[in-house]
């Protein structure tokens, strides 16, 4: 079981897309306006000592009561947190109540889909047959893209995957560096329901105030 908890757009950039839900987005930071003791920041070290690098935890209660936490005394314009449990292609999942969709993602840390296949200025730079390749893949997959900005099923994930790497092997480095296909997967995003909101004034996690949780 792989959780992430993420929110908004990752940078200024990806923020035009907003609508995306998958793993390219902002994991939690510290929070400076709160001290060290309080339970969103205790949850804070916690996440780095199990998530590390990548963010993955597997804590289901600590990363529900994290989010909602982030959500109700988090920094300006980080009040969206949400966990989300990744599978792999149609894999269920254990612990993930609603789909969002299927996501084309590399370490669950990156995505082909946070742009949401829309037009870029720098194709126009590319040899003719290549801007059409690119543009073609734009065209047919953006439309199949769910409220989620993500794809409904791994079936059109994995094509549009395909077709990818197709026009990467004609152009390096015009989506990533390397082969798509050994670096990306189909992934299911699946999001957690959240549990009651913790207390009010977020002293204590469990109600147990000035104690630290047991990870």
């Amino acid at each position: 079981m792989r959780l992430l908890i993420l929110n908004g757009p990752r940078n200024p950039r990806a923020a035009k897309y907003a609508q995306y839900r998958g793993t390219y987005r902002a994991h939690p930071t510290y929070c400076d306006r709160l001290p060290r003791e309080h339970a969103i920041n205790r949850l804070f070290f916690w996440f780095l000592e199990e998530g590390g690098e990548l963010g993955v935890v597997h804590n289901v209660d600590n990363a529900l009561q994290y989010a909602q936490l982030l959500n109700q005394f988090g920094l300006p314009n980080y009040s969206q947190f949400e966990v989300i449990e990744v599978t792999d292609g149609n894999a269920p999942p254990k612990v993930g109540s609603q789909l969002l969709g299927f996501d084309l993602s590399a370490d669950l840390n990156n995505s082909l889909l946070w742009w949401q296949f829309e037009p870029q200025p720098e194709v126009s730079a590319l040899p003719p047959p290549i801007q059409e390749e690119v543009n073609s893949i734009c065209k047919t997959y953006r439309p199949q893209l769910n409220s989620s900005g993500l794809f409904q099923t791994a079936e059109t994930a994995s094509k549009c995957l395909k077709a990818m790497d197709a026009v990467q092997g004609t152009c390096p480095f015009i989506y990533e560096a390397g082969e798509l296909r050994q670096a990306y997967r189909v992934v299911g995003i699946y999001v957690l329901r959240s549990r009651p909101n913790p207390q009010a004034d977020g002293t204590g996690i469990g109600g147990q105030t000035g104690r630290f949780p047991t990870f």
